[in-house]
């Protein structure tokens, strides 16, 4: 086995060169939302002290094999993220968050396997008349008005994609003026897409937006017509965007008063075939006992046509290449490539942590390790061939500066290296991409060793050990990795395949994947490790597009490095939901069941006899949720009603039984005048445990908030003052705290207009009861501003 994996591992190179701590955050799970809403979800710190980097939310749809990620915001105790849900199905979410502390390390939330024990949330169906996005995008044109007569140096044009749009990155983007594509030029800001031409004749023009989907589907379309006068332009070729933000926040923490800052500034601009950018962000956090807050980055691309370029970055940023090699690692440095019809190329090289130092009490005695300084080099070429198939090579390298700090533990070093295939046939109805990875990794970069000792750690010997030590001559030549007492030669494997086919009204997603325990990822901090096995989902449309039929099925193993403790997982669900034509509720249901056993269960094992976890339990879960949109004299109404029941069995361990009930039921009201008034009302009903280890959690929750927008009153901006009031009331048993409540009251105001920008000035207070003896508050302003 070792002598096949190191030939697999050698053969990639030479292919190539030839050419958990403690956790310091909390989540409260939100109430179900109404699909076309906005879902807020965030983190919450303990202690301000506590130093949390690159918070990052990672959420599917209930069945889906892969996660997909955003970043969160600081703002003050709170990371939070607003996800749109428009894009979603309605059903179950599924979701946990990644961050990492001051030294780099990785923590989740939930702690445990997050992957496999996510938080949920319920997406409520809306009814058909509701808002969304089923039947493409309402763009809506911001900028010039249709038909209009404009001189040409005042033409910008400009649409506003809808807010409800998760993220509008994940589509592409492609535009037409008078048949010309002009798709290059198009600039996007968040929400909103503007395009300045350098030069335009005179004459009527007609305009022509299309957006699709990264299948290639098309999900909005906008087409206007304008004319420009005879006036000579005066434009030389150039044109360019500013945004701009500052945001102070002042707050009483837990007894712990401060006051923190933010500043921030994007800039784009065109030049004929030249694209330039860059941004910056500043904060009060910035401190050198941690990792960056401050982001810095300037850009600038040659275009050969709208798809094909060459480009050069420099400064803090993140390439999603491949989620074995790169995927949302924050590397301070350089980042170059090209895109052309036969050949990419994508090569990124700088610090992925700085070195912050540890610190010794007045004995000489370490009471904290720092963190060394991480280069990394990451390459990817790229051969197309066509437009239908591709095959890249990956080479991720990471080294710890072992100098970087003098108080530390050991210094590591890791090298992936691998390869990708992608292909798509059939206007892209057939989609399979496949990646395998091997990665070597060194876990104390410091003793230089001779290869024989290194030899007899791990007992090689004959053609073994002759391929080993060729394979480590190279890395050593290289300079990838090193010749020291905590390098290990035999690689690690990480390999998946991947199929979707979109016939029939569906689409059908098969995935496969192994992932060893060792497997070293420092292209992708938050991989999960450990794992094998095979992921099936399929979305059916049915009854001309009025029933949406999901079905999933999920066989793998975890805990793959101990044979006693190896894990069997089966999980298999789905839910149905239902969007009727006619002026009726849309209704969701929704069953799911997972099971895990492992081999000591299997040998009934008792747990008195093992320190090792015995794992054989099941999980149930069932949902039922509904919405109606009904109008009352002048008032639009939105009614939901969400019932979830979760129920855990636990054959070994009595004290891991669950079981909970959640009914949640809202009402949201938009008045003829601008008023929007929502609330909500939930309770929740928990018993965990068995026998003397049984206590019960029961949580009844009131949300409301409302708010009202006054236009053209500043500057011809518009304000909207806005309000909100949360109360909990917690009733735990088998707790030092049974009963307390817990109140959030929640007020401001936005100030929005094109011309003076947008303005945000917000309180918040909250009240623990008799949890704890203080309260918390939260001031905080913000302004924008596009010019």
């Amino acid at each position: 086995m070792r002598l096949n994996k190191i030939s697999w591992a050698l053969g990639l190179i030479l292919l190539y060169l030839n050419i958990a701590a403690a956790q310091v955050v909390y989540h409260d799970e939100p109430a179900p939302v109404v699909q076309g809403e906005r879902l807020h979800l965030e983190m919450k710190k303990y202690n301000m002290r506590d130093i949390v980097t690159a918070a990052t939310l990672f959420f599917r749809l209930e069945g889906e094999q892969n996660f997909r990620s955003l970043r969160l915001r600081e703002e003050g105790p709170a990371l939070s993220v607003d996800l749109p849900t428009a894009n979603l199905r309605a059903g179950t979410l599924e979701y946990y968050f990644a961050y990492q502390d001051g030294a780099g390390k990785v923590h989740y939330l939930p702690e445990n396997n997050p992957e496999m024990n996510p938080y949920r949330v319920k997406i409520i169906p809306p009814s058909n008349n509701s808002t969304d996005l089923k039947n493409g995008m309402d763009i809506l044109l911001l900028s010039p008005e249709p038909n209009a007569i404009l001189p040409p140096d005042e033409l910008m044009i400009s649409f506003s994609i809808p807010l409800e749009v998760e993220n509008p990155g994940d589509y592409n983007y492609k535009m037409f003026i008078s048949g010309v594509d002009v798709t290059r030029l198009l600039q996007r800001d968040d929400h909103v897409l503007f395009f300045t031409p350098p030069t335009i004749r005179s004459g009527l023009h007609n305009v022509e937006l299309k957006i699709f989907d990264k299948t290639g589907r098309l999900v909005g379309q906008k087409s206007f017509s304008f004319r420009i006068t005879g006036k000579p332009s005066t434009m030389k070729g150039f044109n360019s965007r500013t945004t701009f933000f500052v945001d102070n926040r002042y707050q009483n923490i837990a007894q712990n008063a401060k006051n923190y800052y933010r500043a921030g500034l994007n800039y784009t601009a065109s030049y004929k075939k030249f694209d330039f950018g860059g941004r910056a962000l500043l904060s009060s956090e910035e401190s050198s006992d941690r990792q960056p807050v401050n982001k810095f980055l300037l850009r600038v691309r040659y275009n050969f046509n709208s798809v094909y370029n060459l480009y050069l970055q420099g400064g803090d940023f993140s390439n999603n290449i491949d989620v074995l090699s790169q995927w949302g690692r924050r590397i301070r440095g350089v980042n170059a490539g090209m895109r052309t019809r036969f050949f990419n190329l994508d090569v990124s090289y700088g610090q992925s942590r700085r070195a912050v130092e540890g610190a010794v009490d007045s004995a000489g005695t370490i009471v904290s390790y720092g963190t060394y300084k991480q280069t990394f080099l990451g390459i990817h070429p790229q051969f197309n061939f066509g437009s239908h198939v591709s095959w890249g090579l990956d080479l991720v390298n990471s080294k710890d500066e072992p100098g970087s700090i003098q108080y530390g533990t050991n210094p590591k070093e890791a090298l992936v290296v691998g390869t990708t295939v992608k292909m798509n046939f059939d206007g892209k109805r057939i989609l399979l991409s496949s990646s395998v990875q091997a990665s070597i990794k060194n876990e104390d970069a410091t003793g230089k060793i001779d290869f024989d000792s290194l030899a007899d750690r791990y007992e090689l010997s004959g053609s073994e050990r002759d391929l080993a030590q060729k394979f480590v001559n190279i890395m050593e030549s290289t300079g990838f990795l090193t010749l020291t007492q905590g390098l290990s030669p035999i690689p690690s494997m990480a390999w998946r395949v991947e199929a979707q086919l979109r016939y029939f009204n569906q689409i059908l997603r098969a995935e496969y994947k192994k992932i060893d325990t060792e497997f070293a990822a420092p292209g992708n901090p938050y991989l999960l490790k450990d794992i094998s096995g095979l992921f099936v989902n399929d979305n059916i449309r049915l009854l001309s597009n009025q029933v949406f039929l999901n079905l999933y099925f999920k066989l793998y193993q975890d805990n793959l490095a101990d044979d006693q403790v190896k894990t069997d997982n089966t999980e298999f669900g789905g839910a149905i939901s239902y969007y009727p034509f006619s002026d009726l509720p849309s209704v969701s249901l929704s069953y799911g069941t997972y099971s895990r056993i492992n081999q000591l269960a299997r040998e009934e094992v008792s747990p008195d006899t093992t320190a090792l976890p015995i794992e054989d339990n099941q999980t149930q879960r069932i949902g039922l949720s509904s919405s109606y949109n009904f109008r009352i004299g002048g008032v639009r109404n939105v009614f939901s009603l969400s019932v979830n029941k979760f129920i855990r069995n636990d054959d070994i361990y009595a004290r891991n039984q669950s079981e909970s009930t959640l009914l949640t039921a809202g009402v949201r009201h938009r008045f003829a005048f601008p008023l929007s008034i929502r609330w909500s009302l939930s309770q929740s009903e928990s018993k965990f445990g068995g026998g003397s280890t049984e206590f019960t959690t029961n949580i009844k929750k009131l949300n409301f908030g409302l708010d009202y927008l006054l236009s053209r009153v500043v500057f011809n901006g518009d304000l909207k003052p806005f309000v909100s009031f949360s109360l909990q009331k917690i009733d735990n048993t088998g707790m030092n705290t049974s009963k307390y409540d817990r109140t959030n009251v929640t007020a401001g105001l936005n100030l929005i207009g094109s011309q003076i920008g947008n303005f945000t000035l917000r309180y918040d207070y909250i009240d623990f009861g008799n949890l704890y003896q203080w309260k918390d508050s939260i001031l905080s302003a913000r302004y924008d501003l596009s010019f």
